[in-house]
Formats: structure tokens, C-alpha cells, sequence
């Protein structure tokens, strides 16, 4: 009869850890995963030695407020995660399994040579630009009400989103794959306090953005006419359009390119 039970206790707890599992992985691309991994994780062992405990000893009482208290912490978690949980829907949307495959998909190369062509065009001319390339962990909540685009990466393009007369110039783009997917984007601002004052709005944002994801940022300033890279929230500054398009080619996609760069103070 114990061994019935605790049986029975085991295939739910497989169950239930198989759940949390697959909500994890669906959460994986969100700026929130990092938390709502711990959270789930310390749930989960807790709620596993509490049923165990209360099936054990037979306490109903207490097995009948955890009955009870299921459903309230299923709304209390997609109420306390309901903006991970959007954005790992917008994510869905947005895989590559549910858009469609186009015959104009360009290798990393060509994307390095078209963002520093961009970078290096804006830079002569004296205009801003932040450019936030998506990497291994997904970056589509910060394009949540911005201007959608799908288009392929080009220097053309990009110059003209920035330019000072186009409306969408102040805000950051998103770069996923070869194409541009938004444009007008806002960032979160690093709280970092050993960043140099005289950092701007564009250079705070890249790397409030690249703290919180793996995402490569290149920023133009056009006070400075120079050009950022930006990763985990270290800054490599006046780097040339040869040094960006070597660091996108070779690491910025996918490996760590500024791992060892010291951070700007």
C-alpha cells in the first residue's frame, strides 16, 4: 500500500516537474527567464516536500489547503510573471517555425558588412544610431510598441532609419538573423553607477540592454562621430568600422566578443 503510494507520488512529481520544464523552456528567451527559474525551482522542492510530508502522515487538513491553494498560485504566478509570459508569446509568434523562410537569407558576413557600412556612413555624417543585434537569448519584448518591420538588413536602410528627419531615429533598432525586425525601439537605462556621466542616452541604453541579455549593441554617437560595441554591459569605444565587422563576422553572433574588455568608468 506505502509502495502504491509513493508511486503514485513519483509519477506526479514527474508530471508536475515535466510541466515546469517545458513552461521554463517556453519562458527561456524572456528578460524574466533567470527569475522565474529560481522561483519555479525553489516551488517546486518546497511543494514536493510538503506533499510528501502531508501524504506520509495523512494530513488531510493540510492536504486540503494545498488543494485549495493550487489555483491560487497558478493566477498569483501570471499575474507576478505576466510580462515575461507576454513576451515569450510575442517570442512564439515570432520563431522561426511560425514565420516564413525566405530564399533571400544572407549569411552573418553580409550583415557584419552591411551594420558597419551603416555604422560607418552615420558616424562621417554626424548622425546617432543604436543598433541592437539578438543573439542566443531573445530580445523581442523590448520591441513591444515599436514600428514592426521585416526587412533585410542593409547600410541603405539603416541610414535612412536614422537619419534626423525620419521619425524612428531616436529609438534603438533590432537586428534578428538577416533582417531588421523593429525600428523605434525603446531600451531600459543602466542603473550602473560607474558609468561616466558624460555617457549619453544611446550609450546608457545599450548597455542597460546588454546587461540584461546577451544581444551585441553598436552605437553611433553624433556628438563624437565614433562608433560603440557594446556586450554584457562593457563598452569597447572608437572601434573602427574594420574592428566591428571583424567582431560581428567571427564572435558578436554567437561567442562572447567583448568578454574581456574592461568596463568604461
Amino acid at each position: 500500500m506505502l509502495i502504491t503510494a509513493l508511486l503514485k507520488l513519483a509519477l506526479e512529481v514527474v508530471v508536475v516537474a515535466a510541466l515546469v520544464y517545458a513552461f521554463i523552456r517556453f519562458l527561456q528567451d524572456t528578460r524574466g527567464s533567470g527569475v522565474m527559474r529560481g522561483f519555479v525551482l525553489a516551488l517546486l522542492i518546497m511543494g514536493a516536500l510538503f506533499l510528501t510530508v502531508v501524504k506520509l502522515l495523512g494530513l488531510e487538513h493540510l492536504a486540503y489547503i494545498a488543494d485549495q491553494g493550487l489555483p491560487l498560485l497558478l493566477i498569483t504566478l501570471v499575474v507576478v510573471f505576466q510580462p515575461e509570459i507576454r513576451q515569450a508569446l510575442v517570442r512564439l509568434g515570432e520563431s522561426r517555425l511560425l514565420r516564413r523562410s525566405s530564399s533571400q537569407r544572407r549569411d552573418r558576413v553580409g550583415v557584419a558588412a552591411e551594420v558597419s557600412q551603416a555604422a560607418e556612413r552615420l558616424a562621417r555624417r554626424g548622425l546617432g544610431g543604436l543598433i541592437l543585434i539578438e543573439r542566443s537569448t531573445g530580445i523581442a519584448g523590448f520591441a513591444e510598441g515599436a514600428t514592426r518591420l521585416d526587412a533585410l538588413v542593409s547600410a541603405a536602410l539603416l541610414v535612412s532609419i536614422f537619419s534626423k528627419d525620419a521619425p524612428l531615429h531616436d529609438g534603438a533598432v533590432i537586428v534578428r538573423g538577416e533582417r531588421i525586425v523593429a525600428a523605434g525601439c525603446l531600451l531600459p537605462l543602466s542603473e550602473n553607477p560607474n558609468l561616466p556621466r558624460a555617457l549619453g542616452t544611446r550609450h546608457r541604453a545599450a548597455v542597460g540592454a546588454t546587461e540584461e541579455t546577451d544581444a551585441i549593441a553598436v552605437v553611433i554617437s553624433e556628438e563624437t562621430q565614433r562608433i560603440a560595441l557594446v556586450l554584457r554591459g562593457r563598452i569597447e569605444e572608437d572601434v573602427t568600422p574594420e574592428r566591428l565587422r571583424k567582431v560581428l563576422e567571427t564572435e558578436g553572433l554567437e561567442d562572447s566578443a567583448l568578454g574581456g574588455a574592461p568596463r568604461t568608468a
